[in-house]
């Protein structure tokens, strides 16, 4: 296994660890809370997604990163107020550390896009898409045969 760690910085470490972190985070509420909102399965999928697109420094990771912060600072700024609107920032232990949960959500949100837009020069081009460039099948050199 020739795998070089000197690749990843810091600058690419923590946005992998928040993109999986937070996808897991996302996934588990759904499964735990609120079963009819789907969008949190796509949320957390695609921030997984994200997450081992950084693990193999694909370049596609900071564009799909950076398509993705509205949504999820939109969709966590949303919660947050809605929250804090229905009831309040501290009335229960639960509710207190679900706010704070989403604060530090937003929080290291940024942070990760701060990153990921520094680091970007380090990621490199995908295999996988430079393989999408390529023609399926390799040009044959085409010679008449006599039938």
């Amino acid at each position: 296994m020739t795998e070089k760690f000197a690749e990843r910085t810091a600058g690419i470490w923590f946005p992998l660890a928040f993109y999986a972190v937070g996808g897991v985070y996302m996934l588990a509420f759904w499964a735990i809370f609120d079963r009819a909102a789907y969008h949190l399965t796509v949320l957390g999928i695609v921030s997984i997604i994200i997450a081992v697109a950084l693990y193999s420094v694909s370049r596609w990771a900071f564009w799909l990163g950076l398509f993705t912060f509205p949504l999820y600072f939109t969709e966590f700024l949303y919660a947050t107020l809605a929250s804090v609107n229905l009831v309040g920032w501290y009335p229960d232990i639960q509710t207190a550390a679900f706010n704070a949960s989403l604060v530090v959500y937003l929080v290291f949100l940024c942070l990760s896009l701060i990153l990921l837009i520094d680091r970007r020069n380090a990621l490199k081009t995908d295999r996988i898409l430079d393989r999408l460039k390529r023609p399926l099948s390799s040009p044959e050199t085409t010679s008449k045969h006599p039938q």
